[in-house]
């Protein structure tokens, strides 16, 4: 048996922003499920031969029910994580059409949802990978020895994925109008980092409001966690729901005791 063992230390925090009558967000960390005007999870999880399922899903704004369709995202991922292959582009395509097909439905059984949706973003992590999906433009990034870089793809119109505060704008979203719209999810495996290294997890109201550059000085913090970004998108505005999640990749000896799951 080896003398080290993988963990991920995982901080999740939303907050509904100070412009909003409420939260339209919602996290996930491996089973735990987060939303609401304000929460927070604090979770250490070992990296063994089950996937760890990190996601935020950031209901459409200007839409009715974001926060119904948000929380279903999550709690279908959570539901079905176990039988999903994330190494294989189709699995990952069949769980977000499943999850958009649901969402159609619901707004057919129910009208008052019509028009509802979500973006979506995931980080997967494996003993031997990292892989990163997502539809809409809730970002993915990775802090290594290397420094910051985004591992997910803006969905947003050209004309404004150079302005600094994009205001909504995406090219697709899960659910959402017209039905039955085809979402082709952006999907980033990766190698593991070497040595430590973190996967950031944000909606939109951190990126809007705060620059690569300070996501990077404050994921490189050795005690910055999920609520300090949030915290500093509340800083810088806080027009937006805001979520985030941060995930440190630690190497711990099996005497310093187990990690919680």
């Amino acid at each position: 048996m080896p003398s080290d063992v993988a963990r991920l230390s995982v901080s999740a925090a939303t907050h509904k922003g100070y412009a909003r009558s409420g939260n339209e967000d919602s996290f996930l960390v491996d089973h735990h499920i987060g939303g609401g005007d304000l929460d927070q999870l604090t979770v250490e999880l070992i990296v063994a031969s089950n996937a760890v399922v990190l996601a935020i899903a950031d209901g459409l704004g200007g839409h009715k029910a974001g926060e119904v369709a948000s929380r279903y995202a999550v709690e279908q991922i959570s539901a079905i994580r176990e039988e999903v292959d994330f190494g294989d582009d189709t699995s990952v395509s069949e769980l977000l059409d499943s999850i958009g097909r649901g969402l159609h439905l619901k707004m057919l059984e129910t009208p008052a949802l019509l028009g509802m949706g979500t973006t979506i973003v995931l980080a997967v992590v494996t003993a031997q990978s990292l892989t990163f999906i997502n539809v809409g433009d809730s970002r993915g990034y990775v802090i290594d020895e290397n420094g910051l870089r985004q591992a997910t793809h803006d969905d947003v119109p050209p004309s404004s994925s150079m302005a600094p505060r994009r205001k909504g704008a995406i090219t697709q979203a899960l659910g959402g109008l017209p039905p039955r719209m085809q979402v082709i999810p952006h999907i980033h495996r990766l190698s593991l980092p070497a040595g430590d290294w973190s996967v950031i997890l944000c909606s939109d109201g951190v990126t809007d409001f705060l620059s690569s550059h300070e996501i990077a000085a404050i994921g490189r913090s050795g005690t910055a966690d999920a609520m300090t970004l949030v915290d500093s998108a509340l800083r810088a505005g806080g027009e937006d729901n805001i979520s985030a999640i941060v995930a440190r990749y630690v190497q711990y000896k099996h005497n310093d005791g187990p990690a919680a799951r």
